[in-house]
């Protein structure tokens, strides 16, 4: 999941910006009588007075029209001559990093997923939080949620691969990850890397003996690493277990800042440590926009990074599939060909970026939804959609 918890079960509220008249009040003035001689600047000043008030009035007009209106429906692609309309390239897409609430929401998400060359989903399980938002505790649900995804892999074995997770606050917190290991949960899922959930060091004592654990079996962990904030805890731990196969998401939530300390961070973790991975996933909703936005500014710097680091990289969605009735079938396979058209198109249009959409980056100020992706060679995706997820668990042993 991406920075900042996007909750599967409310529409994020997007900020609004206030207008504010500026309008000074005109004074006005008897007019000369019949016949008398009219003074130029005084005519000249009226003249000016007159057209302000034409122009704020065909203003307001049009604001109080597009308030009132829905956006209208995007340009055709073909409007824009740089806009790449070609199909989705031939892979057999393994979608590393995604979120389900319940079995029940899955037909969405399959049918969008056939749609777009998806064949395999790793599903990691979630607290309520971040499935049902805000007013929901980071420990509530945890076991239900492990339980469930633990039975969707059951229900469709070589289409699901299931992550369980924790609390770091559990007690029994390393027994239920040996419990769920033995039940077919093949990594654990960590939230506590992530603002809304760090309440204790990355490396508190309580959590080395399920690093130890996950060491020692190979058991892959899918860990929010905020590298803006957390670096440091996060290094102590991966510098007393170098072993430890983990994949930090969302670029280690340094997609915000390409260009700063934390991007690079990651890129110095990534040669340390041979073990560790990043995904492509950004977030849901306005941080999707919001990543894809920084994707288009800085496609240099994303695509050198992604051919450096073919090798350690994941396609990940990270939408989160739940009930909600805006996530239809629809919905759910344009985020993934948003996902997909961001690494293999070097532009493309996507609707939620659009000026009017509630999810549009505001200061980007794009009015059509166009975007630059960086335009991967096949070689690179071949291994980002497809090999790099078997080497994942590679040195993953059966539980003891």
């Amino acid at each position: 999941m991406a920075t900042g918890l996007h909750p599967g079960g409310s529409r994020q509220a997007m900020s609004k910006r206030k207008k504010k008249s500026g309008e000074t009040p005109v004074q006005t003035h008897a007019a000369p009588a019949s016949g008398a001689p009219r003074d130029p600047a005084r005519t000249i000043l009226w003249a000016l007075v007159a057209g302000l008030l034409v122009m704020n009035f065909v203003t307001l007009a049009a604001l109080g029209r597009r308030t009132r209106q829905k956006p209208g429906p995007l340009p055709h692609a073909a409007e824009h001559g740089s806009i790449q309309t070609s199909p989705l390239r031939d892979f057999a897409v393994v979608n590393a990093h995604e979120h389900v609430y319940k079995k029940s929401h899955l037909d969405n998400y399959f049918a969008a997923a056939e749609k777009t060359g998806i064949v395999k989903t790793l599903f990691v399980a979630s607290s309520a939080f971040t499935l049902l938002g805000q007013g929901h505790a980071p420990d509530e649900m945890t076991d239900w949620s492990s339980e469930e995804v633990l039975r969707i892999a059951r229900a469709f074995p070589g289409r699901v691969t299931p992550f369980c997770t924790i609390h770091p606050g559990d007690p029994a917190a390393l027994d239920k990850v040996k419990k769920y290991a033995a039940e077919g949960a093949v990594g654990l899922k960590l939230y506590t890397g992530h603002g809304s959930f760090h309440d204790r060091p990355l490396d508190a004592l309580e959590m080395l003996p399920i690093y130890a654990y996950c060491q020692e079996t190979g058991l892959p962990i899918c860990w929010h690493v905020n590298l803006m904030r957390y670096a440091n805890e996060f290094e102590r731990v991966m510098a007393r277990f170098p072993g430890l196969t983990v994949i930090i998401p969302h670029f280690g939530v340094a997609f915000y800042r390409p260009t700063g300390k934390p991007f690079h961070r990651l890129e110095k973790l990534l040669d340390a440590y041979p073990n560790l991975y990043t995904d492509t996933s950004l977030g849901t909703r306005s941080i999707l926009v919001h990543g894809l936005e920084m994707v288009s500014e800085y496609r240099d710097v994303f695509r050198a990074f992604c051919d450096r680091y073919s090798d350690r990289i994941l396609f990940g969605t990270d939408m989160v599939v739940t009930g909600n009735s805006e996530k239809t079938s629809a919905w759910i396979e344009a985020v993934i060909l948003a996902c997909r058209n961001m690494l293999e198109k070097d532009t493309y249009v996507f609707s939620f970026a659009a000026r009017g959409s509630p999810y549009a980056y505001a200061p980007a100020q794009n009015t059509y939804g166009i975007l630059h992706g960086l335009a991967l060679s096949d070689e690179v995706l071949r291994k980002i959609y497809e090999t790099n997820f078997d080497k994942v668990f590679a040195q993953k042993s059966p539980p003891p």
